[in-house]
């Protein structure tokens, strides 16, 4: 046990479940709640994961028919690997919706919840108050709530650090010496693997490795330490081999979004990197405003709750005023200010929720250290009021914010996700029974709508639905476009029906 924690305040073990269970069913519940349609349609990056993921499942390749590949090709980039063929198992067993790709993220988000109370359940010595307050912050912290009801890849990178954190404490902090091989190699496996879950975690996991060298190098730990470490490479063979092959597939996308690629001066991309770095620990960012895409963010309060903030400042002065400084909470303390890093290397979208996903995590962590902090507080009276206080102001953000999830984030996110009312718009099309369904493939990527949709609506005559930058109107043809591509269209005067439902999705039917 590394720190004092809570005598139970609960009369018996069975009141304690009891309220465990009552905080987890809302948690679960909220996840799933509107899952297909909150956010407003699907995103491109989201199309494209779920019509890979049935791609890979009835042929074993990817859109470009590359079989089996370590990183599928979609949308002018490479997806990571984990989320995509996990997606492919989930409509395997589940059936092909919207409902069910969006539920891939939820399975991980399930995982990364049951990973962290077991850590907790660890570091604060199955601390029933700690477990529970850990509970409802995992379940409703804005970053973490907002990447779990989304088709996107780094959902799987939360799951994977919260499993390497319970791991390194597992292989570190547990006597357990029966063990000591599989659980040291199942750390390298994870440490090794986060690669392939989301584009920072590439730089993240090398990180991660080198500081557990660095703060828990010493004699009794190189055996467990060179465990992690050939598991940690035997793990990247894929990616080696990968990148061998495909040499810029890798740097690509890192190429088109970083200011390290630009030719400026050293000092210039330094200053950059400073500055980037710094306004992912801005109130305005963390506390206020959050990241300002609002596939990221809902546009509702920060990241995080002010309350996990304050939190995570009390947890982190109560280690360093009572000496707390073991090998585990200086590793925490140092992946903090890493988690960071990949994000503030590019420019686009800075501050950028997802790319810094991890830190919401560090400081959700040292906010359960701050919980445990009140132990310390001998007067149960100002303990109980304290704690009464603290839990007041959470649930105050957790109700206000879901509240806003639930009523205005929907609108809010029409125009960010950009595909809304898409199936109704192609339904509508395939009905008109046209010699041709063309999509106004503008921006070219959201092609990948028109690939997963078409999996979704009704075509017993098989139309064929194509896609095109410039599509000409004629006789008998159905043209499916996003509302700011319609100008195009107002200047031929042939005849038409019309798809609005006040979307962003419409469709004109041409009449033969």
């Amino acid at each position: 046990m590394l720190v004092k924690t809570f005598k139970s305040p609960l009369s018996t073990q069975r009141s304690y479940k009891f309220l465990f269970l009552l905080l987890l069913i809302p948690t679960l519940t909220a996840h799933v709640l509107f899952l297909a349609e909150i956010p407003s349609g699907l995103y491109l990056d989201e199309s494209s994961i779920g019509y890979n993921a049935v791609s890979l499942v009835e042929t074993g390749r990817d859109e470009h028919g590359a079989y089996l590949p370590v990183y599928p090709k979609s949308v002018g980039d490479y997806k990571n690997p984990v989320f995509v063929y996990a997606s492919a198992v989930v409509l395997k067993v589940f059936g092909v919706s919207e409902f069910t790709l969006r539920f891939t993220s939820v399975i991980f988000y399930f995982c990364a919840l049951a990973f962290t109370l077991l850590l907790i359940n660890r570091v604060f010595d199955k601390s029933q108050i700690v477990r529970l307050y850990a509970l409802v912050t995992f379940g409703f912290l804005p970053v973490f709530f907002t990447i779990s009801r989304i088709a996107f890849e780094v959902i799987a990178q939360l799951t994977w650090t919260s499993a390497g954190i319970l791991l390194i404490w597992v292989v570190f902090h547990e006597n357990d010496s029966k063990r000591d091989i599989l659980k040291a190699l199942a750390c390298g496996i994870i440490l090794g693997t986060s690669t392939y879950t989301y584009s920072t975690g590439r730089l993240l996991s090398f990180l991660g490795l080198a500081l557990l060298w660095v703060i828990y190098i010493k004699r009794e730990n190189l055996k467990k330490l060179s465990l992690i470490t050939v598991a940690f490479v035997i793990a990247l063979i894929p990616f080696i081999f990968f990148t061998i092959r495909n040499p810029r597939a890798i740097t690509s996308r890192f190429n088109t979004l970083s200011y390290w690629s630009e030719s400026i001066q050293l000092g210039e991309k330094i200053s950059i990197f400073i500055q980037n770095y710094f306004t992912y620990f801005s109130p305005r960012f963390l506390l206020f405003q959050g990241d300002p895409n609002l596939r990221h963010s809902t546009g509702f309060g920060g990241v995080i709750f002010i309350s996990v903030f304050l939190l995570s400042m009390i947890g982190l002065m109560g280690i360093l005023v009572r000496r707390k400084w073991n090998r585990f909470n200086i590793f925490l303390f140092v992946s903090l200010f890493l988690s960071p890093i990949p994000a503030a290397l590019t420019s686009e979208g800075t501050p950028h929720a997802l790319r810094s996903m991890t830190l919401g995590y560090y400081i959700l962590i040292f906010s359960c250290y701050g919980i445990a902090e009140f132990a310390y507080i001998r007067n149960q009276r100002a303990k109980s009021l304290v704690l009464i206080g603290i839990s007041l102001l959470l649930l105050a953000e957790v109700i206000s914010y879901q509240l806003d999830y639930f009523s205005a984030y929907p609108t809010r996110s029409v125009k960010a996700m950009g595909s809304f009312d898409f199936e109704s718009a192609l339904q509508f099309a395939i009905d008109r029974q046209p010699g041709e369904i063309i999509f106004m493939n503008k921006p070219r990527e959201t092609y990948a709508n028109v690939q997963f949709y078409s999996l979704l609506v009704e075509n017993p005559q098989n139309i064929r639905v194509t896609w095109d930058n410039r599509p000409k109107p004629k006789g008998n043809l159905c043209i499916v476009y996003h509302v700011q591509n319609e100008s195009e269209l107002n200047s031929f005067p042939d005849p038409f029906e019309e798809y609005d439902s006040g979307g962003v999705t419409k469709a004109r039917c041409y009449l033969p």
